[in-house]
């Protein structure tokens, strides 16, 4: 892990923010690399900046987002299927269709993968405005949590942001997101 947590904050070191945004915004549409790769190693070399940097990954990711929702919207889902498994596209399609906006602001927080969402928003006509909002809402909530952790804990929070703590703690704040508008739709 340590190896790993070096070759990371030197390529952190070599890119800083541009390969930061660059990641982010790919992210958010196409590319298979999380914007943590390179978010967490930069923050890790300024803990102090770690709010600016969660600001700027914020931004650029729901800049991305912008960009998948218009290639849903243009190309719709024979572009989706093209780059996904046409069953996980099925349950997104199903998902967002059901519970539009939870499922943005669920896939711009957990591990869901943020770009099926941005996608199926497209495909599916969501209002581009509620994409805004809510994914800037999970991707802040995520970033800054992100960024909180490292300033309190500087480079011991990396073992824990990498992990399966994390990716768990995630889940379940997720879950706890879905079950209260699950109890809040019933009403």
């Amino acid at each position: 892990m340590s190896e790993i947590k070096e070759v990371l904050i030197a390529a952190a070191e070599q890119y800083g923010v541009w390969g930061l945004v660059l990641v982010t915004f790919l992210d958010s549409f196409i590319s298979p690399i999380p914007p943590e790769v390179v978010f967490i190693p930069l923050s890790l070399l300024n803990p102090s900046g770690a709010l600016w940097l969660a600001l700027i990954t914020t931004g650029t990711s729901v800049a991305g987002a912008v960009v998948g929702y218009s290639l849903g919207h243009k190309c719709g889902r024979p572009l989706m299927c093209r780059f996904f498994d046409t069953a996980k596209v099925n349950r997104a399609e199903q998902f967002i269709g059901n519970h539009g906006v939870i499922a943005v602001l669920l896939a711009s927080f957990t591990p869901i993968p943020f770009k099926l969402i941005t996608i199926t928003s497209g495909i599916l006509g969501m209002s581009l405005v509620k994409l805004i909002f809510w994914s800037t809402l999970g991707r802040a909530a995520r970033f800054f949590l992100e960024a909180a952790v490292i300033m309190a804990y500087g480079r011991t929070a990396m073992e824990f942001l990498s992990g399966t703590q994390f990716t768990i703690l995630t889940l379940g704040l997720g879950l706890l997101a879905l079950t209260i508008y699950i109890i809040w739709r019933r009403k």
